[in-house]
């Protein structure tokens, strides 16, 4: 009896090893037939891409290619694999603060930053040609005269970068050549291109900036890369306000909010703490709840056309708790996992606050939104600011005789530069 309990160890590490050898061939039976059969973690990991293709060739094998690609195919089917990864990123995490994820940067306080941002924001200084800021000026000023045309509201809004709203919680030792250098206002000659020309926008940075004492909480979430609700409803107002058309009259009415605070994170509020795949992720710090500030009823609700970033996400949710929530139309510039510029559309319904039903994003499509529209909204972060396709999509949507600007051939600005989509893990 004793000599059985002092193996009893071994058993179960015996055991253990066995029934693992035995649920990866039992994934592999049943993965083909019935996927839903399929031993699976309960948490899968946020941000890891699909394994591409295997490469079956003589060369990929000479190469070793092949076994890499097949290994790692391999491992991340493994039910074992979510658990494993959480694990080793909550003891990075836990003991040496810090990342697990390649693009997530652990900054004071435990502000979450993508590395994006701040290597953006570290490296301004050289200023813009100017004949491409007056290039994007006009045609910014071309799509808001055309859709006041055709009797539609405009608003063109600039949206903020954390890493420009708080380098003072980047991580201890941060390298910041333009922080030193005092060359971080990267946003001036575009402000008095838009100047020079009487364009009416909706500047955040610089709303953010004005109202921070004012609230609270900051106007970012510690674990989010997004600008929280609470930012986005004050930009949405101004925007909606700049909506007017000639006849006074205001697409989207005159927007307006309550707020609360809240100290459980959800949704953008913790995206990149999503991303950190931890096996403890503490979302209780600050973030901010809305609510409509009044309650009228409207005969229909209107109908929005919005493109640019990801940043718009927190503005659909702002007006989805509007008096009148409008049908939101969303076209958005997103980079692949194989670094390829590609739109995506998405289409929610009054009040939805989720992504909505996903559509075709064949830019030849963008004219009809416009038509159906009843106002338009463009907006470019200010890390890519004149960089992306947003303004130019816009541009050829509304000029559809004019010359196209060089292009991939999806409508997207051949040196258009974007932020790497957010991975967790990186083999």
């Amino acid at each position: 009896m004793r000599q059985s309990l002092a193996r009893l160890p071994i058993f179960a590490a015996a055991g253990a090893i066995l029934f693992y050898f035995l649920s990866v061939f039992w994934n592999a039976a049943v993965e083909r037939d019935h996927p839903k059969w399929r031993l699976r973690s309960a948490k899968p990991l946020a941000g890891v891409a699909e394994p591409a293709p295997l490469d079956i060739s003589t060369r990929s094998f000479l190469s070793g290619a092949l076994q890499k690609s097949a290994s790692t195919a391999l491992g991340r089917s493994l039910w074992v694999f979510p658990f494993s990864v959480r694990a080793k990123n909550q003891l990075l995490f836990s003991l040496f603060g810090v990342s697990g994820a390649q693009n997530i940067v652990i900054g004071r306080d435990g502000q979450l930053f993508e590395r994006f941002y701040i290597d953006e924001f570290c490296s301004r200084g050289e200023a813009p040609d100017r004949s491409v800021v007056d290039r994007w000026a006009d045609r910014v000023a071309a799509d808001r005269a055309a859709l006041h045309a055709m009797g539609k509201g405009f608003a063109y809004m600039i949206s903020p970068s954390k890493a420009s709203y708080a380098p003072h919680a980047f991580p201890e030792r941060t390298h910041c050549p333009a922080l030193a250098a005092r060359t971080t206002d990267k946003l001036a000659p575009f402000r008095s291109a838009l100047a020079a020309r009487a364009l009416p926008h909706v500047d955040a940075p610089a709303l953010l900036a004005a109202r921070r004492a004012a609230y609270p909480l900051g106007f970012f979430p510690r674990g989010g890369t997004h600008w929280n609700l609470l930012a986005a409803a004050l930009a949405t107002r101004e925007a909606t306000r700049q909506m007017a058309t000639r006849e006074g009259a205001f697409p989207l009415g005159r927007y307006d909010f309550d707020w609360s605070l809240s100290q459980e994170a959800k949704g953008t509020d913790q995206d990149l703490l999503e991303l950190l795949n931890l096996l403890w992720p503490d979302t209780h710090y600050p973030v901010a709840k809305l609510a409509a500030k009044t309650a009228t009823p409207c005969v229909r609700a209107p109908r929005l056309t919005a493109l640019g970033g990801s940043f718009l996400r927190e503005i659909i949710v702002a007006l989805a708790h509007a008096p009148c929530p409008p049908e939101v139309d969303y076209w958005f510039s997103l980079r692949s996992e194989t670094d390829h510029m590609g739109l995506v559309r998405y289409h929610t319904q009054p009040g939805e606050t989720g992504n909505g039903e996903r559509r075709d994003a064949d830019l030849s499509q963008l004219r009809a939104s416009l038509e159906t529209a009843d106002a338009v909204l463009l907006e470019e972060n200010e890390a890519q600011i004149g960089a992306l396709s947003q303004v130019d999509n816009l541009w050829r949507a509304l000029h559809p005789g004019a010359d196209a600007v060089a292009s991939d051939g999806r409508g997207q600005p051949a040196a258009a530069l974007a932020r790497p989509a957010m991975r967790a893990y990186s083999p």
